[in-house]
């Protein structure tokens, strides 16, 4: 598990790099690396006090059913200037 230390020690390297980024797109691309630092620790905390594992229900997933699709013969195109049967007979 990363500490908390460790995650504000990123976010304090981010928010310097945001400062002295050259361009406005930089500086808000640390911003939103900070930002996911923040909602991981935050989703961390939240998800900590949540249920113990032991009252958790279980519950079982079913894979999907596959159907074959039907075929439907198709009906030749007849053309009186055609060459042949492919798309690329001119």
């Amino acid at each position: 598990m990363i500490t908390y230390e460790t995650i504000i020690k990123q976010i304090e390297k981010l928010t310097a790099e945001a400062t002295h980024a050259t361009t406005e797109q930089l500086a808000r691309e640390k911003l939103t690396a900070i930002r996911a630092l923040c909602d991981v620790v935050l989703d961390e905390k939240i998800n900590s006090t949540k249920l113990p594992a032991a009252n958790l229900v279980s519950t079982t997933v079913s894979s999907p059913v596959y159907t074959q699709p039907i075929a439907i013969p198709a009906q030749k195109l007849e053309e009186e200037d055609a060459n042949g049967d492919s798309l690329f007979d001119f």
